[in-house]
C-alpha cells in the first residue's frame, strides 16, 4: 500500500506542473489513486481444535466416520465464550459435550437443550453407609486429617534418638494377649495368633479378638490365608514398600512412638454391631502411633491398622480377597502418614481426597497380585461413578463427601486415580507419594503429573478423564491420552477398563445443573447424529469443553 500511494502522488504532481505553461491545451486533471481491491472477509479462527492423535478427528470440522474423535476448547478467560461447533461426517454417531471445570470456583452453566436418551434407572440411596459406619469413618477421617497436626511439636532430634534408645518397643510372643481400643474407644481383648517376617525383616503380627475367633467367625485357616496374601513374595506388603517405601521408621517427633524396631500389627476386631451388610472393612487410625497421654488415653501405641472381623465371617475367596485389598488400602494410609507427616511434618499430609485417592490407587496396583480377575477400580469405583444417581460427574474432586446425599467421593477420587495410574504409570504414582514441593495437595498432584507428562498438568488430565468417563469412551479405539488402557510396570499390572461396558447402567441427568462444581464435569449427549452436527455452545470461564464423537 505504501508503494502504491507514493506512485500516485508522483504521477499527480507531474501532471499538475503542465510543462512550461505555453501549451494551448488545458491542464489534465490529477489521476485519482487506484482503489485497493476489496478483501474477502476472513472467517474467525476455529475456537474448537482437534484434541487427539491418530483418531477420528481429521480437522476442526471433520469426523472420519470411524474411531473415536475428540475436539476441545479451553476457556482461560474470565467470561463465557461462545464456541461454534460444526463437524461433518457423522452417520448415526453419538456426540458428547463434556464440560470440565479446571478451577477452584463453581461456574454458572449455560442453558442447554437436553435430548431424551433411553438409559438405566439411577441407583438411589441403597449405597449409603448406615449411621454406625458413617460415624466411625468421620471420626477416623477427621483425626487422620487434623488430629496430629494439632498436637505435633518438634524436639531436637539428638535428644529424641537418645530417648528412643531407652524405650525400645517390647517384643511380643505368640498367644500373648492385650487390649486394643477401637476408634470409639471401646476395649477389645485380642490374642497374637500369627507372627511372621516380611521380606525387609519387619515383624508382622496378626491379632484376633478372642470373641471373634472360631469356625463360625474367623478361623485359623482364614488368618493363615490373610497372612499369605499380605506377606507372600510379590504380594501386598512387597508392592507397598516397592512403590512407597517403608511403612514406619526414623522420624523427628517426640510425640510419636519410636521409629526403630516397631512391628506391624494387623488387628482383627468386631468393629460393627451385628451388621452383616456393614461396609466398614477396616481403618488406619493415626491416634495409635501417637504416644499415650492425658489427652489421648486410648492410643494403642502401635504401628498398624484394623480389619473388621464381620467382613470375614463368610470365609470365602471373595471375602479374603476383599480383606487383602483392604490391607493394601489401609497400608497406604499408614505409609502416607509416616512418609509425609512424620517424615516432613503435618503440613505435608495429603488432604483427605488425595490421601484416599492414593489408597485406592494402591488397591488398583495390588489387585492383580491378589486376583487377576478382580479389580477394585473397574468393578467398584468407576462402576459407581457412572451408575449412582445420574453419575458422579458434577461432584468436586476436592470436596470429600463419602456416601453423601448427592456425591460419593470414593468413586470420584478412585476413578480419577485409576485413570492416572493407567495413563502415567507406577513411576508417576511413586513420585506423587514422595512429592513435597508444596504443602497444597492440588499443587503436589499437578507437579507430579507435569513431571511425567510434559506440558499436561492436572487441568488437562482432568479434562481427558472427564471426556473418557463422560462419553463412556470405547476402550478399543480410545486415542492416546484417553481411556483406561491395560498397563504393565514390572510387577505392577493393571487391567483395561472399558467404559462402554457400563452404558446400560448409566442414567444421565435430565436437567442441566445451574453450576458446574470445582474440578468436576458434566456430560451432555446428542445421540445418533447424521451429516453435520452444528451447535453454538457457551463455555463458562475456567472451563474446558471436550466434544467426543464415536
Amino acid at each position: 500500500m505504501k508503494k502504491l500511494a507514493l506512485a500516485c502522488c508522483m504521477v499527480g504532481g507531474l501532471a499538475a506542473c503542465g510543462g512550461d505553461g505555453g501549451s494551448d491545451h488545458p491542464t489534465a486533471p490529477p489521476i485519482p489513486p487506484t482503489p485497493p481491491a476489496p478483501t474477502a472477509p476472513q472467517p474467525p479462527g476455529d475456537l474448537l481444535s482437534v484434541a487427539c492423535t491418530g483418531c477420528g478427528a481429521l480437522d476442526a470440522n471433520t469426523y472420519a466416520g470411524t474411531s473415536v474423535g475428540v475436539w476441545r476448547h479451553v476457556n482461560a478467560t474470565a467470561a463465557p465464550v461462545d464456541v461454534p461447533v460444526n463437524i461433518r461426517g457423522l452417520s448415526g454417531h453419538d456426540v458428547t459435550l463434556v464440560f470440565t471445570n479446571q478451577g477452584a470456583e463453581p461456574q454458572a452453566m449455560p442453558a442447554l437443550p437436553l435430548v431424551p436418551k433411553a438409559s438405566a434407572s439411577a441407583v438411589g440411596k441403597t449405597w449409603r453407609l448406615d449411621g454406625e459406619d458413617s460415624a466411625v469413618m468421620r471420626r477416623v477421617g477427621e483425626f487422620n486429617a487434623h488430629g496430629w497436626a494439632r498436637l505435633a511439636a518438634t524436639r531436637p532430634l539428638a535428644a529424641l534418638e537418645a530417648r528412643e534408645a531407652r524405650i525400645a518397643p517390647r517384643q511380643v510372643v505368640l498367644n500373648e494377649s492385650r487390649t486394643w481400643h477401637d476408634a470409639e474407644d471401646q476395649p477389645h481383648m485380642a490374642t497374637l495368633l500369627r507372627q511372621s517376617q516380611a521380606s525387609d525383616g519387619t515383624v508382622v503380627n496378626f491379632w484376633i479378638e478372642d470373641a471373634e475367633r472360631g469356625p463360625a467367625k474367623v478361623s485359623d485357616a482364614t488368618i493363615d490365608a490373610l497372612a499369605a496374601s499380605f506377606l507372600g513374595p510379590g504380594k501386598v506388603y512387597d508392592l507397598l514398600t516397592h512403590v512407597g517405601g517403608p511403612l514406619w521408621g526414623a522420624h523427628g517427633y517426640a510425640e510419636l512412638i519410636p521409629g526403630a524396631g516397631q512391628p506391624l500389627d494387623i488387628v482383627i476386631l468386631k468393629l460393627t454391631s451385628d451388621n452383616p451388610s456393614a461396609r466398614l472393612m477396616g481403618y488406619f487410625y493415626s491416634r495409635d502411633v501417637i504416644r499415650r497421654s492425658a489427652g489421648l488415653p486410648h492410643s494403642n501405641e502401635a504401628v498398624g491398622f484394623f480389619l473388621n472381623s464381620e467382613s470375614l465371617y463368610a470365609a470365602g475367596d471373595a471375602a479374603l480377597k476383599q480383606a487383602a485389598s483392604t490391607m493394601a488400602h489401609e497400608g497406604m494410609h499408614l505409609q502416607n502418614f509416616y512418609r509425609r507427616g512424620a517424615g516432613h511434618g503435618p503440613k505435608y499430609l495429603f488432604d483427605t481426597w488425595l490421601d484416599e485417592a492414593t489408597a485406592m490407587m494402591m488397591e488398583d496396583f495390588a489387585g492383580h497380585a491378589i486376583d487377576p480377575a478382580v479389580n477394585d477400580i473397574r468393578d467398584v469405583r468407576f462402576r459407581d461413578y457412572v451408575r449412582i444417581r445420574n453419575g458422579m460427574y458434577n461432584c468436586s474432586l476436592t470436596t470429600w463427601e463419602p456416601f453423601g446425599e448427592t456425591c460419593e467421593s470414593y468413586s470420584v477420587s478412585g476413578s480419577l486415580g485409576g485413570f492416572l495410574n493407567r495413563q502415567l504409570g507406577a513411576g508417576f504414582f511413586s513420585r506423587l507419594l514422595r512429592d513435597v514441593s508444596s504443602e497444597k495437595s492440588l499443587e503436589v498432584l499437578d507437579a507430579a503429573i507435569r513431571a511425567e507428562a510434559t506440558g499436561a498438568g492436572l487441568g488437562e488430565q482432568l479434562r481427558r478423564f472427564s471426556a473418557t468417563a463422560g462419553a463412556l469412551m470405547r476402550a478399543a479405539d480410545s486415542p492416546p491420552g484417553y481411556g483406561f488402557p491395560a498397563r504393565i510396570d514390572g510387577a505392577l499390572r493393571l487391567p483395561v477398563i472399558d467404559p462402554q461396558n457400563l452404558a446400560g447402567l448409566r442414567a444421565l441427568t435430565q436437567t442441566v445443573p445451574t453450576q458446574l462444581q470445582p474440578y468436576a464435569s458434566i456430560p451432555i449427549v446428542r445421540p445418533a447424529m447424521h451429516g453435520i452436527y452444528s451447535e453454538r455452545v457457551s463455555v463458562p470461564p475456567g472451563t474446558a469443553l471436550s466434544v467426543v464423537i464415536q
